[in-house]
Order: C-alpha cells, then sequence, then structure tokens
C-alpha cells in the first residue's frame, strides 16, 4: 500500500508544503525508513509514531515501512510532521478506509501515549494550508484557535491521535475551531511621569514615538535612561489587525505555545551578550532574529557598546532597508525588519565621564577604544543623540511630577493623525520612513532654517544620509508643535541631537 498525507515544515517565518509518502514493502520486519533530508528531532518521529500508534490500540505494520517526506531536497526540521506521519502509517496499513476529507494537511507532535502536542509556526503553516486549498487542517487542540486566525480555513482542533483518526473517519464530530478577539492593549505601563526632569530625553522619545525616529540616550549610570525607554511603550501607536497579525505569525515561529493576537506593538530587549545570529537571524534552519520579533515595534539595546561589534555592524542594513537578507547553504530567505531602534549607552567605560562627582577614573587609552565601539556608519542611523544627566538629589525627591504618559500621547496621536493625512495612499508609516522624494515635498524650510542647515552641514561634514535624518526630525517636531511648517527652532534642535556626542565627549 502507497499512501500521501500533507504536511509543512518550516523556513524562515513561512511555511512549505511537505508530502508524507508510505510505502509498505517486504523487507525485515519492523524496519522504518526515513527518506526526504529529515533532521535528527525528524529521524526521531520513528520512535514517537511508533508509541502513539501502538499506545492508541491502532496496528502497526509488520513490514518493511519506507516514509519519504517530498520535496527531497528542502531539508525538514522539527517535530511537526509527527501527525501526518502517524496518519499515513494508518492509511497505509489500511485503518483508514474511505477518508472524510480528501484533502488533508496535519500538523502537530505525537506524545508517546498518542496525545497532540503543539508546534512552532502554527499561523504560518495554517497560511499554506489556505493557499493549498484543503479540505480540513488538522491542528494540535492547544494552538488550533490560533490558526483559526486565518480566514477560510476549516481548522479542526485534535487533542489526540485517536481523535484525529476518528475525525478522519467521520465516527467523531468536532466543531472548527474559532478565531480569539484580538487581546486590548494594557493601561499598566509605567509612567513617563514617574521620571524626574530629564526634560530633553522625554521630548526625545516622544520624537522617536510620533515619528519612527532611532533613539540613543548616553548618560551616566542611574539617569534614567532605561526607565525612559520602558516607559516608550505607553507612547507607541496601537497595532492594526494587519499587522497584529503579522506579528503573531512572526511569534508563533519561534514559540510553540499558543501566541494571543494583541494589538500591542512588540518590545524586545536582548541582553548586551546576544550573538549576531541571536540579534539578526540566521543559523541552521534560518531563524528569525531579535530584530524581526521586534517588527513593527522598538529593539531596545542597553548598554549598547557591550554588544558584539558584528552584531551592531550588522544592524546597519536592516536600519536602512527595513529587511533583511540572510542566505546560507540551504537556501536565502527575506526577513521583515521595520522596527525602531532605541539605544542606551554610558559616556565611557567607568559611567562618569563629565560629572563633576566621582568623577571619570578612565585612562585615554580606555576612552578612545570605547568611542571606537560605534563605527561612523553605524551612528549615521541614529536620528536622535540626546544626552541623559544624572540628576541631583534634591530633585529626584521632590514630588513635582511631569508631563505623564497619557498627556505626552495626546500629543503624540495628533502628530501621527498630521502624519497620517501627509502620507494616505502610501505605504509610509512615519516620518522617520519617508524617501528623499517624499522629503523634498513635505520638509520645506524657511529662509533661517535652510541658512542653519547649511552652515551647519558645512562645519559638522554631514553626509547626504545625516541631512535627510535632520529633516525626517525636525518634520516630527513640528508636528509635535501642530504647525505645518517647520521653523528654525526645529532644525536647530534636530541639529542638536545630530551631533557627535559619543566622539566628542568620549575622545581626550
Amino acid at each position: 500500500m502507497h499512501t500521501t498525507i500533507l504536511g509543512a515544515t518550516l523556513l524562515g517565518i513561512d511555511a512549505v508544503e511537505v508530502e508524507v509518502e508510505v510505502k509498505l514493502q517486504r523487507g525485515l520486519m519492523g524496519k522504518f525508513l526515513l527518506s526526504g533530508l529529515p533532521d535528527t528531532a525528524v529521524r526521531e518521529s520513528r520512535d514517537r509514531v511508533r508509541s502513539a500508534i501502538q499506545a492508541c490500540s491502532f496496528r502497526f505494520p509488520r513490514n518493511t515501512l519506507l516514509a519519504h517526506f517530498a520535496p527531497a531536497d528542502l531539508r525538514k526540521e522539527g517535530n511537526v510532521l509527527d501527525l501526518p506521519l502517524a496518519l499515513a502509517v494508518l492509511s497505509a496499513n489500511e485503518q483508514l478506509p474511505n477518508p472524510r476529507f480528501q484533502r488533508v494537511l496535519a500538523v502537530g507532535e505525537l506524545a508517546l501515549d498518542g496525545r497532540v502536542r503543539p508546534v512552532r509556526g502554527i499561523l504560518p503553516i495554517a497560511a499554506t494550508a489556505r493557499k493549498l486549498g484543503v479540505d480540513a487542517f488538522l491542528a494540535p487542540a492547544e494552538t488550533a484557535s490560533q490558526a483559526a486566525l486565518v480566514e477560510g480555513l476549516p481548522v479542526y482542533p485534535v487533542a489526540s491521535l485517536i481523535e484525529a483518526v476518528a475525525l478522519m473517519l467521520g465516527k467523531l464530530d468536532i466543531d472548527c475551531a474559532r478565531p480569539e478577539p484580538p487581546k486590548t492593549r494594557s493601561d499598566a505601563f509605567e509612567d513617563l511621569a514617574d521620571v524626574r526632569g530629564q526634560e530633553d530625553a522625554k521630548l526625545a522619545i516622544a520624537v522617536g514615538a510620533a515619528g519612527l525616529h532611532n533613539v540613543l540616550m548616553v548618560g551616566p549610570p542611574g539617569s534614567g535612561k532605561t526607565m525612559l525607554a520602558r516607559r516608550l511603550r505607553a507612547l507607541l501607536p496601537s497595532l492594526d489587525p494587519t499587522q497584529a497579525l503579522e506579528c503573531a505569525r512572526i511569534s508563533s515561529v519561534v514559540a510553540p505555545r499558543r501566541i494571543e493576537l494583541s494589538r500591542e506593538p512588540p518590545f524586545r530587549a536582548p541582553h548586551h551578550t546576544a550573538s549576531p545570529v541571536a540579534l539578526i537571524g540566521g543559523g541552521p534552519w534560518l531563524r528569525p532574529g531579535e530584530i524581526t520579533l521586534a517588527h513593527q515595534g522598538v529593539l531596545f539595546l542597553d548598554e549598547l557598546p557591550e554588544f558584539d561589534r558584528r552584531a551592531l555592524e550588522a544592524l546597519r542594513q536592516p536600519l536602512e532597508e527595513r529587511t533583511v537578507t540572510i542566505s546560507r547553504a540551504i537556501g536565502s530567505i527575506q526577513l521583515p525588519a521595520d522596527f525602531c531602534l532605541v539605544a542606551a549607552m554610558n559616556p565611557c567605560p567607568c559611567g562618569y565621564l563629565g560629572t563633576e562627582k566621582p568623577g571619570c577614573r578612565c585612562s585615554e587609552f580606555a576612552l578612545r577604544r570605547y568611542s571606537e565601539k560605534l563605527s561612523g556608519p553605524l551612528l549615521d542611523r541614529i536620528d536622535v543623540s540626546v544626552e541623559v544627566p544624572a540628576i541631583a538629589a534634591d530633585r529626584l525627591l521632590s514630588r513635582e511630577r511631569g508631563e505623564s504618559s497619557a498627556e505626552l500621547k495626546a500629543r503624540i496621536d495628533r502628530a501621527r493623525e498630521l502624519q497620517a493625512l501627509r502620507f494616505a495612499g502610501t505605504t509610509i508609516r512615519g516620518n522617520g520612513r519617508m524617501a528623499g522624494s517624499d522629503i523634498e515635498r513635505h520638509c520645506v524650510l524657511d529662509d533661517a532654517g535652510r541658512g542653519l542647515l547649511l552652515k551647519a552641514a558645512e562645519r559638522q561634514h554631514l553626509s547626504a544620509r545625516a541631512i535627510l535624518r535632520t529633516l525626517r526630525v525636525a518634520r516630527t517636531l513640528a508636528d509635535l508643535r501642530a504647525s505645518e511648517r517647520i521653523g528654525s527652532q526645529d532644525v536647530a534642535l534636530a541639529l542638536n541631537w545630530r551631533r557627535r556626542a559619543i566622539r566628542e565627549e568620549s575622545t581626550p
């Protein structure tokens, strides 16, 4: 007997159809052969499938069993093919006669007792099943509601191999899974009013949230850099349904359990020991990295110079292109990486350069080495570089509260409404994403602002990228003031944020 059941395997954040073919033939009793470039987890599925079939009181074939995963030139990985392999084995052994569905795509890991466990990538696999036009998509019961987010796909939740077989034979009626409603945004964010002082840094954070600009905060330890970055989450706009589904799809690739559909933008804060592969993506199976998991949200890099320099330099292309292309021997994939970078760092290795007490203790060599950890091309992609000075004790202990997150978000929302009208009918999400032609159209300067920018470009040797990014920031500053025209004060502040504060302060 020869039979075929559809399955899928992951490639990046997408899923590829896999035909699980099983054939019984004469040979050694109990021999179970696999072909089609299976990895270790797929090869180990032989033992899981055999145990699950026997635990559910089905007959396991006595003849030699050959299973092939097509296409043969695509490497198969993970535990996602357990359930389709078990169904194909039972069908080849004539224990699934006249199945209820003609075209079925099944996914799931099998426990030794026959239970169906969740797998990674249920959303991209469900999207592939819809493209194939299958009659039924058999998914683990725990994540079936997530797969049901894909419209037009009949998703049947199965908790065990017994349920899957009974459903295929028409002996069990299971209602199709229904998608859960999107999770509303949490209001439990930390309030920006808790941060004493730092008005310039708060404005920089607001500009980053309003126009999707990259922000770098430089200051001594304990000045509030991390507090400001984490309170940025309350200032970001909610995701629309399409964006929320895209983010859930990416998250499902790295998490086997159920992922809730949320309107809250992602906020990723990897530790500085993260490797280039963990940050950018890749590896033997082309996994998405932190920049892809931060898609449509924020990537926060605390202690920026402590990251691997190769990882930081690899950020340069995604910061410009908003995508990352990963090429390996097994293939090449393109992953989305449209995120807002927020970074924080100390001004020197000891952290106290520019302060009176306790003062900097670093040598000239240490200062120079520290300043060279961040390359000029990377800093050139930072829109806003703001100082976060230490706060005096009396200011810290005062009960004076500044502008709250809710008040600042109201201003940001009005600025984003102006941008929505400005970029209506385009794919531009904010001022920070404007191309050269858009900048020429929407960033018109008066004579004073134009003269100021020309003088700064000549004195500071600004690159073409730096000039364009300055204009984008100035446009956002004007939007926060609800002004149609960019004033010289907007250009001046944007230029002040563009200066190379790190190299000026760190170089003796």
